[in-house]
């Protein structure tokens, strides 16, 4: 199947990748910078731009569309240009998937949207999400709505906390929790998330939402335990009162049953190995 990834070269998606070609797909890859592998075409572009949404989707069957803003403190920062990429983004995304006859498009959610917390980037991501849901209606355009936990692992943006957390203990600097650290997260290691969102692309996903995480919500204190079991419980851990971010969400998370059961899927990864697997690449890889 030829297929398109839209944030292809970035975290999530460069991973997606892989596992579309080790099952088989022609991927085409739409991103900003270039991708991490040769075998693959490449076209460079933002998906706000409806030329080269138009000139990447051309003799595509599937989409997935993993390209936006996800960073949160990102998303804080530029509220328009969110709305602009994971709204109108996935909006030209869809009218052309609708026009070039696309057979599923697949978009990268969140279990943010489980909660109410998160402010715009639950908000951008309930558009979206309600946005495919509607060209089904009106166009029977399919889809899938993938809900991403907190995604870890090689080649991370490493301005997520398991990336921060593991370059301070590899530098044998103390790991700092910003805020009570009763914060909750559903971290998944990133291979796993690509396994099932390959999976995703059989029929019975379609018109589907499911769920990928880890299979129970964890604080940020019990995180920074967890990376120090990892680095034989050298590290000093402390508290920054200062830095807790406004309507934190709180790890409410969807039907994960439903996804294992229907896909056949589980996360395989462990917290602690996937930590451990993410510390050897990162001390080979990491900046």
């Amino acid at each position: 199947m030829n297929v398109l990834v839209t944030g292809g070269s970035g975290f999530i998606g460069s991973h997606v990748v892989d596992k579309l070609i080790e099952a088989g797909h022609q991927v085409r890859i739409l991103d900003a910078k270039k991708p991490h592998r040769n075998d693959v075409d490449f076209v460079e572009g933002d998906i706000i731009s409806k030329p080269t949404v138009t000139r990447a989707l051309g003799g595509m069957e599937a989409v997935y569309h993993i390209a936006g803003f996800s960073n949160i403190n990102l998303v804080k920062d530029s509220p328009v240009q969110t709305i602009e990429s994971n709204v109108l983004g996935t909006a030209y995304l869809l009218e052309g998937s609708r026009k070039e006859g696309v057979g599923r498009f697949l978009l990268a959610s969140s279990v943010y949207v489980h909660s109410e917390r998160g402010h715009l980037y639950t908000t951008s991501k309930l558009a979206s999400e309600l946005l495919c849901r509607d060209y089904y209606t009106l166009y029977s355009l399919p889809y899938t709505i993938l809900r991403y936990g907190t995604a870890y692992g090689p080649r991370s943006r490493e301005a997520d906390v398991i990336s921060i957390f593991v370059a301070r203990a590899l530098k044998g600097e103390d790991i700092v929790i910003h805020g009570s650290g009763d914060q909750r997260r559903n971290f998944i290691y990133v291979e796993d998330l690509a396994t099932g969102s390959v999976a995703a692309l059989e029929g019975i996903g379609k018109n589907k939402t499911y769920v990928f995480a880890g299979t129970g919500t964890v604080s940020i204190k019990e995180l920074a335990n967890t990376v120090n079991s990892v680095f034989d419980n050298r590290l000093k851990i402390r508290t920054d009162a200062a830095g807790e971010r406004e309507d934190d969400y709180q790890g409410e998370m969807g039907d994960l049953e439903m996804t294992m059961s229907e896909l056949k899927w589980k996360p395989d990864t462990v917290l602690t190995e996937g930590i451990r697997k993410y510390g050897d690449w990162y001390a080979q890889n990491g900046s």
